[in-house]
């Protein structure tokens, strides 16, 4: 008796579904505010609409694969073990518009449970809570949310109006969030 097993993807579909995502990625970086359309990423591949989603579940598991290769290019490209990099990274935010209101609609739609963004938002923020614990020290997961809201918020701000200054702010709060020495 044989069983049947289920094959996984051909080599093909993987390499063309990260070209998708490295187009798609930089379309993003690219973009204003208003971002990319489906339409043309799919051009910039030389697929149709329907083409780019046969590579994803849906076009919010195309958006969410952006963001998560935008965090690990972004872990890849700036040192997040330090304040230093992690204001490095925020200012480097404020030149890729596209990414940031992708990110923002993507926070907002995760509130959804059943949303794809759901998961990647929570593991994400877990992650950042990590990080900012290794960079200020334990126990620090109260100001790691209230900075983390912080940064949410200042970045709906700034698509607003891009005079808001997001690292100045976040600098601004993270001081005053310094626990007082006893």
């Amino acid at each position: 008796m044989t069983t049947k097993t289920r094959r996984g993807p051909y080599l093909k579909g993987v390499a063309r579904r990260a070209e998708i995502l490295r187009i798609a990625l930089d379309a993003y970086q690219t973009s204003g505010p208003q971002g990319p359309s489906l339409k043309s990423i799919a051009a910039a591949v030389g697929l149709t609409e329907a083409g780019v989603l046969h590579y994803f579940d849906s076009k919010d598991d195309l958006l969410v694969a952006v963001l998560e290769a935008r965090d690990a290019e972004y872990a890849d490209a700036y040192d997040l073990t330090a304040l230093d990099g992690v204001w490095a990274l925020l200012a480097h935010t404020t030149r890729t518009p596209g990414l940031v209101k992708l990110f923002v609609d993507m926070t907002a739609a995760s509130a959804n449970p059943d949303h794809p963004a759901h998961a990647f938002m929570q593991k994400r923020a877990g992650g950042i809570v990590e990080l900012v614990e290794r960079i200020l020290g334990p126990g620090h997961e109260w100001q790691a949310r209230v900075l983390m809201a912080a940064a949410e918020g200042l970045q709906i701000q700034w698509l607003r109006d891009p005079s808001t200054d997001i690292p100045a702010d976040l600098k601004r709060l993270e001081a005053a969030l310094e626990p007082a020495d006893d």
